[in-house]
């Protein structure tokens, strides 16, 4: 996912209990949380598919992105895109949305490490993410787990 990271607007977002930002270039959508299903081989912890738009749109819960143990209310998904057609798109549940927040985006500067940068936001920290490397480990994290026996896997939604 190639995103322009010279933007000057970041979506904001809670996902247990923590702030997080990404550039708003690279969120194609910010929609209602569909019923996920399940996908054979795909550990139900690390995610499954939607429906959008009538394309199958793969899911990754950040629970097991952010390696999170909390229990999430998820009520929005972030379609995270650079537009609608991408071929390298996934849905991220979140909690809350908390708006468009000022400040440019990072990059982050070890390989494989989704946060870029931890930046105060009023009152609290707020991480911003590199879409890149969040892309990346959602995509590894999917083959991991398709490829490793002996976990609980997809089945019935």
């Amino acid at each position: 996912m190639s995103v322009d990271f010279g933007t000057d607007r970041l979506l904001a977002f809670e996902l247990a209990g923590l702030l997080y930002a990404l550039p708003i270039a690279g969120v194609a959508e910010v929609a209602d949380i569909p019923s996920i299903a399940a996908v054979p081989m795909l550990s139900r912890d690390v995610g499954g598919v939607v429906n959008h738009h009538g394309d199958a749109l793969p899911v990754v819960f950040g629970e097991a992105l952010f390696e999170t143990t909390a229990v999430l209310e998820h009520q929005h998904l972030l379609v995270l895109a650079r537009d609608l057609d991408d071929p390298d798109r996934f849905g991220l549940p979140v909690d809350r949305i908390h708006g468009l927040v000022d400040g440019t985006a990072a990059r982050s500067l070890e390989p494989g490490n989704v946060v870029a940068e931890r930046r105060p936001h009023g009152d609290r920290l707020m991480s911003v993410l590199d879409p890149k490397e969040l892309l990346e480990r959602a995509i590894s994290m999917i083959e991991t787990s398709m490829a490793t026996d002996g976990q609980t896997h997809g089945g019935e939604s």
